[in-house]
């Protein structure tokens, strides 16, 4: 069996739409929703699609908290404003039986603009060759190299990217369709332009060694 993890935190107005196109790939399956603290209602909305688990505020902790509570054998970890075509659960447990870590999928973001397909292949190249998957790529992996990892590092911001550098300490990962679609939320909130050029500052001051501390602030500060 396969948990699917997903940290939420006041989700509310995309978080139905979001489980509901899940739910056919979620057959046999177990998905696990991680709240932060919502004040919304995002958690009555959770429990209607499966199991709900209450952690302190913080992805990295909640993420952890999620992947403790599960009972499968291998993990995937989606977002909030992400949903997988059919057939993605079955391509992760392909990919692992073949000898891969783990990895993430190809990336979709649904808008019809065209930066966005620009976006996504950018990011789909960071996946492929650097092996750098963010938490928007799905990350998956087996429990058991999940726990010898222990888990998400507890940081304020870029647990993802960091924990996908240690999945590649313990061998290869690898970037597989079917494609994760991602909601376009965030660029058509603060601006495609705007958004992007923040999330190529942040990584690159990240991969310059820029305090987490501080990253994170400044993030919360120019996003």
């Amino acid at each position: 069996m396969i948990s699917v993890i997903m940290p939420i935190l006041n989700e509310a107005k995309i978080l139905d739409e979001t489980l509901a196109k899940l739910q056919d790939e979620l057959k046999n399956h177990e998905l696990i929703i991680v709240d932060g603290g919502s004040t919304d209602g995002s958690i009555e909305i959770a429990e209607k699609y499966g199991k709900v688990v209450k952690s302190d505020r913080g992805r990295a902790k909640q993420l952890n908290a999620g992947a403790k509570a599960a009972s499968g054998s291998i993990l995937v970890f989606l977002h909030a404003d992400v949903w997988l075509e059919a057939g993605a659960l079955c391509a992760v447990k392909r990919t692992l039986s073949l000898g891969y870590v783990g990895g993430g999928f190809l990336q979709k973001i649904d808008g019809k603009n065209p930066l966005y397909r620009i976006i996504a292949f950018t990011a789909n190249l960071r996946g492929k060759y650097q092996k750098i998957f963010y938490g928007d790529s799905g990350i998956f992996l087996s429990k058991k190299d999940f726990e010898r990892l222990g888990g998400f590092p507890d940081v304020p911001i870029m647990e993802e990217i960091a924990f996908s550098k240690n999945m590649r300490k313990l061998g290869k990962t690898k970037m597989i369709k079917p494609r994760i679609h991602i909601s376009p939320r965030r660029w058509q909130t603060k601006g495609i332009i705007r958004t992007t050029v923040t999330n190529w500052f942040i990584t690159f001051l990240y991969n310059c060694g820029y305090p987490l501390e501080r990253l994170a602030k400044l993030y919360q500060n120019i996003r």
